[in-house]
């Protein structure tokens, strides 16, 4: 059994060793698993310029396209990105429709963050999909991540799923 003064001995060795790194710390696990992906589509949407509405900017998109091994189609427009400056970035605020090839009509949306870094323009975002159709509500039911890439004219990512 450990006394009242030991105890107080035993806290401030440990916190010795943690503060001069001699412990491993729980925040420095490895791991369990890696997170692995599959590429989904690549997504190409057409926007007008963006209207200035304060700290927040609205860019229409006019229409795109999306294609992928598993499904392919085109963007309607009538969608937007709601482009919100907070703190040294852009929060993106996405919501369009795409219709499939077959005639499938999925409703996505997405949030995301573009910062600039040492390394460049990091632009992410994480799409979410609704659909009622039977051949596609997988995308229902699944986790999805973008990347943006460079396109001339267009707004451009590629869509991976999370397995």
């Amino acid at each position: 059994m450990i006394d009242g003064l030991n105890k107080v001995k035993f806290c401030i060795a440990l916190s010795s060793f943690l503060l001069l790194g001699q412990m491993p710390m729980a925040l420095g696990q490895s791991p369990a698993s890696d997170l692995e992906s599959e590429f989904l589509m690549e997504l190409l949407l057409d926007v007008d310029p963006q209207l200035d509405a304060g700290h927040t900017s609205i860019a229409p998109v006019t229409g795109g396209s999306f294609s992928g091994a598993r499904l392919q189609g085109t963007v309607h427009s009538g969608g937007a990105d709601w482009i919100t400056q907070v703190s040294g970035h852009s929060s993106l605020d996405v919501r369009i429709t795409l219709e499939t090839e077959d005639g499938a009509i999925i409703y996505m949306t997405y949030k995301g963050v573009v910062a600039r870094g040492d390394s460049g323009l990091y632009w992410r975002v994480t799409p979410v999909f609704n659909t009622a159709s039977e051949e596609y509500d997988w995308l229902n039911h699944k986790v999805f991540v973008g990347k943006s890439k460079q396109i001339e004219g267009k707004v451009a990512y590629d869509i991976f799923e999370i397995l």
